[in-house]
């Protein structure tokens, strides 16, 4: 008889608790996951997935595209687990824009988009008035429509389930830290605000990048990809692959993609503070243990909301 799952948790990577920056170990040692099931094609770093009896699952798939792709759909056409009325939540870390918000906010996505699928010329031999080096598939110059496109490249989560995650998330205490305090202290706006839960779109890209010029590159990406919808606000290295994952499992029926929702909280900026050196964006470490604390206690809020009105939850998201 396959595990009932009502909410299943996707995380990306694990580490020893001491360390604190770990996505995983949270929902393993607060929540109660006191079931291991091994499931044959997972990572050898993370090969079982954890749960308890009311139908809460935690899967940790293993950093970067392709673990991610390669988990999720070992789990769910594994038929160890009846996937058909979960709720499936991607809880991880990101860098985020400082225009849209701080280290430590959590940002619910409304849409992600895949920046890799592109032509690249080196930024020292692109033509001059191109604002980057990077153009669409198909394309001959940047921000002109790709002519080839990729299954994957966009996924629009589902509008109400977002807002109710949203809604929910906006109730949680956040956590803080001194030394994010301090990092954030060096940037204007909203990166200079305390941590809170936003509303944004996610780039995936495998390249983790840093600087005010690809910044813009990404923004103006992900509003090309989403004709105009989607305000980048997030970067990170597997959602697409995820969500691929996740809608080849729906394609095939054991899942409903209406139901999927991602959360990203923001482990660093992804451009230094003004007057810096743009590398000085690859040594700001200080926000990764919070930004897994802040996705953990919204997700954890968020699933036990779930679990705990099941009723109202199980046909859909509840009007109310």
């Amino acid at each position: 008889m396959p595990h009932q799952v009502r909410v299943l948790v996707i995380t990306m990577f694990d580490t020893d608790p001491a360390e604190a920056h770990g996505e995983a170990f949270r929902w393993r040692t607060r929540d109660g996951l006191d079931t291991a099931v091994a499931v044959p094609g997972l990572s050898a770093d993370a090969p079982a997935v954890h749960g308890r009896s009311d139908g809460l699952w935690l899967l940790t798939t293993g950093m970067g595209e392709a673990n991610a792709a390669a988990s999720v759909m070992a789990l769910a056409f594994s038929g160890l687990f009846d996937l058909s009325r979960a709720y499936v939540l991607v809880a991880g870390i990101a860098g985020i824009h400082p225009g849209v918000g701080t280290v430590g906010s959590v940002v619910c996505t409304d849409f992600a988009v895949h920046g890799g699928y592109a032509h690249e010329l080196d930024a020292r031999e692109i033509p001059e008035g191109w604002p980057h080096g990077f153009v669409a598939l198909g394309a001959a110059a940047p921000h002109k429509p790709a002519e080839l496109r990729v299954p994957g490249e966009v996924f629009e989560l589902d509008e109400r389930l977002r807002q109710a995650v949203a809604a929910l998330g906006a109730r949680v205490r956040l956590a803080d830290d001194p030394g994010v305090a301090a990092l954030r202290a060096r940037y204007p706006g909203a990166g200079g605000q305390p941590p809170e839960v936003l509303t944004g779109s996610s780039l995936t890209q495998s390249v983790f990048w840093s600087g005010e010029l690809l910044g813009r590159r990404a923004e103006q990406w992900v509003r090309d990809y989403t004709g105009g919808l989607g305000r980048y606000a997030v970067t990170q290295m597997e959602d697409n692959a995820t969500l691929v994952a996740l809608d080849r499992a729906a394609q095939a029926g054991f899942l409903d993609f209406s139901r999927v929702a991602v959360l990203r909280a923001a482990a660093n900026f992804d451009r230094a503070a003004p007057g810096e050196p743009s590398e000085s964006a690859f040594s700001e470490a200080v926000g990764w243990g919070l930004a897994a604390e802040n996705v953990w206690r919204v997700g954890s809020s968020v699933a036990g909301h779930i679990l705990g009105d099941w009723p109202a939850w199980a046909d859909g998201v509840p009007s109310r």
